[in-house]
C-alpha cells in the first residue's frame, strides 16, 4: 500500500512540470501525563441477552481504555457485582484500589425499545457523581453507550468525550487487473462501526477534511484523470467541485469559520499554498517557489496556518499568518517532518516524523517545541486529532495492510480500529458538532 500511495504522490509532482458539564472533577488529564486510573465498570444489569457488540458496559469499557487515561480493572477481581445503589459497598472498591465505579442494567421497554440506566460513583468520597436513564431503540444502543462513556470521561475529567464523534477515511480494494483499485470514501462512528459509503470511484480520492460543523467534506477525486478538490454533504450527498486548475488541486483545508479554504494548488508552476474564498471563489496566494509548500491547517482560531516545506532541503513543519506574512519554521529534529494540524486548543500539533527510517505519528509542543514520538509503527501517515485533544487517528501498515489506529497523547492508550477489507487511509477526525 505504501508503495501505491507513494507512486501517486510522484504523479502529482509531475503534474507541476506540465503547461493544487459535571462540576464534579477527580482527575485533571491536563497534568497526569502518563498516568492511567483504575476504574470498576460492573456488567449491566439484563445487558447478557444482547449481542455481545450491543452491550453498553463493553462498549464503555473499550472506548474508556482506549483513551489512554483508564486503566479498567478486571471483572475476575470484583468482590461483588452490583446493579444498584443498594447494592455498592464502597470499602469492595477501595480495596481494590479503584478511583471510579460504573454499574448499571438494561431492560426491555415493549416495541423495540429500552431502557438503560447508569450511576457513577467517585469511589474514594463514597459518592454519586452521575446517575442518567435512557429510553431507545435497539439501534441506537451503541449510541448510547457511547453517550454514557462521555459522560463518564466528562466527570471524571472535565474534558468533552469524543466517542459519539464521527471518522471519515479512504478504502482501496483491488480491482482486476494488477494496479486497478476501486476507492470509497467512507464515514464511520469513532469506534469504526455503523460504516456508510459517500463516494466511490475506480480514480483515486484522498485527503478528506472536515467542515467545521460537520456537515460537509472536502477532498480530492481523481474521476476526471486529473486531481479536482470537491466539497460534499455528507447526509444528502450533494457535492460541488471547488478548485479544477491545470496541474495540481490538493490538501483542502476548511478555515474555522468555514467561509474559506486553505489549499495546495501549482498555478505558479510549484506547489503552493492557497486561500479561497468559497463564496467568490477567489483565490489568495499565500507561498511563493521555487520550493514544494503543502499540507496547510488552520488553527483554531483561525489566525494562523502551519504547512510542510521543503525550503529547508527536506520536508519540515512551518507556521505562518493567515495573510501569508510572519513565516516561522518550527520543527527541528531530524530531516522529516511532515502533515502538520492542530490539536482543538492550539496548543499542540500532531505530524509525522521520520526516525531512523521509520514514519511514526508524533506531537510537537508549540510552547517548547518539544517533540514526541507516539507510535512504535514504521510507516504512519496522516494523523489527525480527536476533537478534544486527546487521541490522535492516524493510518498504519499491520500486517501487511493499511489500516487506521488511534493512540493517546499520553501514549497509554493504542488500538487498531476494527475495520474490515481493503486498504484503508486518509482518515479525518469530525468535529463536535457532527453528533
Amino acid at each position: 500500500m505504501k508503495v501505491v500511495r507513494r507512486r501517486w504522490w510522484l504523479a502529482l509532482v509531475a503534474l507541476l512540470f506540465m503547461p493544487s458539564a459535571f462540576a464534579v472533577v477527580t482527575i485533571n488529564i491536563r497534568h497526569a501525563y502518563g498516568q492511567q486510573f483504575p476504574i470498576a465498570i460492573v456488567p449491566f444489569k439484563g445487558e447478557s441477552a444482547l449481542p455481545v457488540t450491543l452491550r453498553p458496559s463493553a462498549i464503555v469499557r473499550r472506548d474508556l481504555k482506549g483513551s489512554g487515561w483508564f486503566n479498567i480493572l478486571p471483572v475476575k477481581d470484583y468482590l461483588a457485582l452490583p446493579h444498584d445503589a443498594a447494592q455498592v459497598e464502597f470499602n469492595d472498591w477501595r480495596l481494590l484500589k479503584a478511583t471510579a465505579l460504573v454499574i448499571g442494567h438494561v431492560q426491555a421497554a415493549g416495541n423495540g425499545e429500552y431502557t438503560v440506566a447508569f450511576r457513577l460513583y467517585d469511589v474514594a468520597k463514597g459518592e454519586q457523581l452521575v446517575g442518567l436513564q435512557y429510553q431507545v431503540s435497539g439501534a441506537q444502543l451503541r449510541t448510547v453507550a457511547h453517550t454514557i462513556a462521555n459522560a463518564i470521561f466528562k466527570a471524571l475529567t472535565g474534558v468533552r468525550g469524543i466517542f459519539t464523534t464521527h471518522i471519515a477515511f479512504v478504502t482501496m480494494y483491488p480491482r482486476g487487473k494488477p494496479g486497478h483499485f476501486l476507492y470509497e470514501l467512507k464515514v464511520a462512528d469513532a469506534e469504526g462501526h455503523d460504516v456508510r459509503v459517500i463516494l466511490r470511484s475506480v480514480q483515486p480520492i484522498m485527503a478528506p477534511n472536515w467542515s467545521p460543523h460537520g456537515h460537509r467534506i472536502a477532498y480530492v477525486s481523481f474521476e476526471t484523470g486529473w486531481p479536482a478538490i470537491y466539497v460534499q454533504n455528507v447526509a444528502t450527498g450533494q457535492r460541488r467541485m471547488v478548485a479544477a486548475f491545470h496541474g495540481l488541486n490538493s490538501a483542502p483545508a476548511f478555515a474555522p469559520d468555514g467561509t474559506h479554504m486553505a489549499m495546495c494548488l501549482s498555478l505558479s508552476g510549484y506547489p503552493e499554498v492557497y486561500v479561497m474564498n468559497l463564496a467568490t471563489g477567489h483565490l489568495r496566494q499565500l507561498t511563493f517557489g521555487p520550493d514544494i509548500n503543502t499540507e496547510p491547517h488552520w488553527s483554531p482560531g483561525g489566525n494562523h496556518i502551519v504547512f510542510t516545506s521543503n525550503r529547508s532541503g527536506h520536508p519540515e513543519v512551518y507556521e505562518m499568518n493567515a495573510d501569508g506574512s510572519g513565516k516561522n519554521r518550527l520543527t527541528f529534529n531530524g530531516r522529516y517532518n511532515a502533515d502538520p494540524s492542530f490539536s482543538s486548543d492550539g496548543k499542540w500539533l500532531t505530524l509525522v516524523s521520520r526516525e531512523d527510517g521509520q514514519y511514526h505519528a508524533a506531537v510537537l509542543e508549540l510552547a517548547d517545541s518539544t517533540l514526541m514520538t507516539l507510535t512504535q509503527t514504521s510507516l504512519d501517515e496522516s494523523p489527525t486529532f480527536a476533537p478534544n485533544g486527546q487521541e490522535i487517528l492516524y493510518s498504519t501498515v499491520v500486517g501487511g495492510h493499511r489500516v487506521l489506529a488511534t493512540v493517546s497523547v499520553n501514549g497509554r492508550g493504542y488500538r487498531i480500529l476494527g475495520l474490515r477489507g481493503g486498504d484503508i487511509s486518509d482518515p479525518a477526525w469530525s468535529p463536535f458538532h457532527h453528533q
